[in-house]
């Protein structure tokens, strides 16, 4: 194998050369179908690793818009009908009689 002065031969070279001789044109083949499996497989995986950052993402501000909602008292009545500080207030069941036996006198 001849080299230019200066330049030491590519290691990577000589090992693919070697496997090239000694287990032939298949063996090669695989190790280069195993590699670009391997590139296949990883830029397959970017648009599912940025995929799940976004919906990560968007769950966490999704989260923090529910608990700033929960947490914070609300600022007018609830329930208008049962405001004690209603300006009609009801006059409840008569002396002598419970709720319940109001409607059915």
């Amino acid at each position: 194998m001849y080299t230019p002065d200066g330049m030491p031969p590519n290691p990577d070279a000589a090992l693919l050369g070697t496997l090239l001789e000694r287990n032939g044109t298949w063996a090669l083949l695989r190790v280069f179908a195993a590699l670009a499996l391997f590139l296949a497989l990883h830029l397959i995986r970017i648009p599912l690793v940025v995929a799940a950052r976004i919906l990560a993402g968007v769950m966490a501000r999704l989260d923090a818009y529910a608990t700033r909602r929960v947490s914070t008292p609300p600022r007018g009545p609830i329930n208008q009908f049962f405001d004690p500080h209603n300006t009609h207030p009801s006059p409840g069941p008569p002396p002598g009689r419970m709720h319940w036996e109001v409607a059915h006198a």
